[in-house]
């Protein structure tokens, strides 16, 4: 129901495979496809766990899942963690050590238990994970399935701490627009926290326009390639999007704000990997993730689109009445 959101963890994936020297060969895209059903799972769970906080933020999805039914959307989480394992025994050792920590992911960030998503810090940690943990796969990938690379630089770590910080401003962005939705179900999200989704909106706008404006500052800081500051051009659209942002009122400007965040994303992912190994390869792996995520928003099967906002009969019978309308 999220085709956008299965885009930033293979791309993430594949700037860490990059950064490794390996080769993009069968191994990656097994590795691909593992960050691909990650975010699928995720997905298929939240889409379970997150009833009463979707009935107002967003209420179309509810009719979503009850089309899909409670069953699917399980057998898509198992049959997702299942084919991962078997895609890490193949791939190597470290990503199936990885594997266990995924799992953790996808199930501990909205699972009754844990409800990891609703504190304010380690929620927004764990969804940093997202774009972090693939990066982290793909530098850890050698030549063989015991070997892990060796590097005589900091540069690994140092973007792999960017991408963290990066996307945990991105999450505080994400939550802004489910502000009513988070307080209701008792969240306690960084925006939830304020007095106001105004505040939210100017703290998730700081905190996107720091981490974007510190790209090139990190480049020139470091041994990063010289070239990757181009990425860095994506401040632009990321600040005009923040402005969009402070300046929306309605849960349909709020969730537009958060589109086109994911545009600028997925491009900043590609910017990237095209300038650490400007290829044909590449830049076809960039456009294509730009090209599925605009298929999704012109066929409206992603349901953040506008019409799923905008409903209002949720479909309580999923969760025995626990959906909320707005």
């Amino acid at each position: 129901m999220r085709p956008r959101t299965l885009l930033v963890s293979p791309l993430s994936y594949c700037v860490g495979v990059v950064m490794a020297g390996h080769r993009l060969d069968l191994v990656v895209l097994l590795g691909v496809l593992f960050h691909v059903l990650a975010p699928l799972a995720a997905n298929a769970h939240n889409a379970v766990t997150d009833l009463v906080e979707d009935g107002r933020n967003v209420p179309g999805r509810l009719k979503l899942v009850e089309a899909a039914g409670v069953g699917l959307l399980q057998r898509v989480l198992y049959g997702s963690l299942g084919v991962m394992l078997l895609l890490s025994l193949v791939i190597s050792f470290a990503q199936t050590l990885l594997w266990v920590f995924s799992v953790f992911l996808v199930l501990g960030y909205s699972s009754p238990r844990l409800r990891l998503k609703g504190r304010p810090v380690v929620g927004m940690a764990v969804f940093s994970m997202a774009v972090t943990e693939p990066y982290i796969a793909g530098a850890l990938l050698g030549d063989s399935w015991w070997e892990i690379p060796h590097y005589d630089s900091s540069r690994p770590v140092v973007l792999g701490a960017f991408l963290f910080f990066w996307y945990f401003a991105k999450g505080i962005m994400k939550n802004v627009p489910d502000y009513e939705g988070d307080k209701a179900a008792g969240l306690r999200t960084i925006p939830a926290l304020l007095p106001s989704q105004l505040a939210g909106a100017w703290v998730a706008a700081g905190a996107t326009t720091l981490v974007y404006a510190a790209f090139p500052v990190l480049v020139l800081l470091t041994d990063m390639p010289d070239r990757t500051v181009y990425a860095g051009v994506m401040v632009i659209p990321a600040v005009a999007n923040m402005i969009s942002m402070v300046r929306a009122r309605t849960p349909i400007e709020y969730n537009l704000v958060g589109q086109r965040d994911m545009y600028v994303s997925v491009v900043f992912l590609g910017l990237l990997l095209f300038a650490m190994r400007p290829s044909v390869g590449t830049a076809l792996i960039g456009f294509l993730a730009v090209a599925v995520m605009a298929g999704a928003d012109l066929s409206g099967s992603d349901s953040r689109v506008s019409h799923h906002i905008t409903q209002v009969d949720s479909a309580v019978g999923v969760s025995g009445g626990g959906g909320r309308n707005r």
